[in-house]
């Protein structure tokens, strides 16, 4: 998906960066939504190249789904800032 994760901040999809502090509480909760059903968001993924000996292409995967558990978490500590969890 290629987000990067910025601690106190989210991307949105048009990749606008925006402060979780300034974000909408609706906005707040449909992205923690989002996060539980998506939980590879973060995840990165890089092509190796070709191999020789079967002519396709490698890709090397890295599981980043620590760093959606820590967003919802930001996400939810505004929300109970908020009084709104």
């Amino acid at each position: 998906m290629n987000y990067p994760y910025k601690k106190g901040y989210w991307e949105t999809k048009d990749h606008k960066v925006i402060k979780i502090v300034d974000m909408e509480t609706s906005h707040i909760k449909n992205t923690i939504n989002y996060l539980k059903k998506h939980r590879d968001f973060y995840d990165e993924y890089y092509n190796l190249g070709f191999c020789d000996d079967d002519d396709f292409e490698s890709f090397d995967y890295e599981d980043n789904s620590e760093l959606v558990d820590r967003k919802i978490e930001e996400l939810e500590a505004e929300l109970n800032r908020r009084n709104e969890a």
